[in-house]
């Protein structure tokens, strides 16, 4: 009897959409021109250091040209992100693209075994990011709330990208099913968002915003808990 490989790495269209929510949960923290550079730089840099763990074929091999770029495009972002002028500014960039970084390694991956524990500590790191902001500069509870909600987003299709590619090979026909478990997680997600603010609208207005991202972290924790 011959033994088949099968390719168990994450899907690519998943690991995409992943990277993309990943950018924009830490564009709803960082709102300035310079911040938004740095976001694209670093979507673009995981994007390419995802890609560059891809097969393709090539006349000449790609894969190290592409990882050796994107990362150069990463490492710029976050040396970017440390030195802007105004301390506040780092505070709501860095852990977005730190966690970016890592979810961009889980969906790549270095090591399959890894996977999960990569896309895990890049949810923490964006959760970190929403934490400092509330804390450090009182944001208003709309860009908590998105900011969470675009991160616990990201990791679940990232999830998704991994079991499917346990499942089934890489290249099996898996758009559809992805399409629709990110629409289907982004619509939950906005939903829960506009429940949080009528929540907090009409009986939490009194709640301090530290408290409140205490409380959206401690529901993340729950969530993970619960998805294993």
């Amino acid at each position: 009897m011959v033994g088949v490989s099968i390719d168990h790495r994450p899907t690519p269209l998943a690991g995409a959409l992943a990277i993309l929510l990943c950018g924009l949960s830490t564009a709803i923290l960082a709102p300035t021109v310079d911040q938004r550079v740095a976001i694209v730089a670093a979507v673009v840099g995981v994007g390419l250091v995802v890609a560059g763990g891809r097969e393709f074929d090539a006349p000449i091999p790609t894969g190290r040209l592409w990882t050796a770029l994107g990362a150069a495009l990463v490492l710029g972002a976050v040396v970017r992100g440390e030195t802007l002028a105004d301390p506040r500014r780092s505070i709501e960039l860095v852990p977005g693209l730190v966690g970016m970084a890592l979810l961009g390694l889980g969906v790549r991956p270095l090591r399959q075994r890894f996977a999960r524990r990569f896309v895990s500590a890049g949810l923490a790191a964006m959760i970190v990011g929403v934490a400092l902001v509330g804390v450090f500069e009182a944001a208003g509870p709309l860009r908590l709330l998105g900011a969470t909600a675009a991160a616990i987003a990201a990791w679940d299709v990232a999830e998704h990208g991994i079991s499917l590619g346990e499942q089934l090979r890489t290249d099996a026909e898996t758009r559809a099913v992805e399409l629709l478990h990110g629409g289907t997680t982004s619509a939950y997600g906005a939903v829960t968002v506009v429940v949080g603010l009528v929540v907090y609208d009409y009986g939490a207005s009194g709640l301090p915003l530290g408290a409140l991202v205490l409380l959206l972290a401690a529901a993340v924790t729950l969530l993970a808990l619960l998805y294993r």
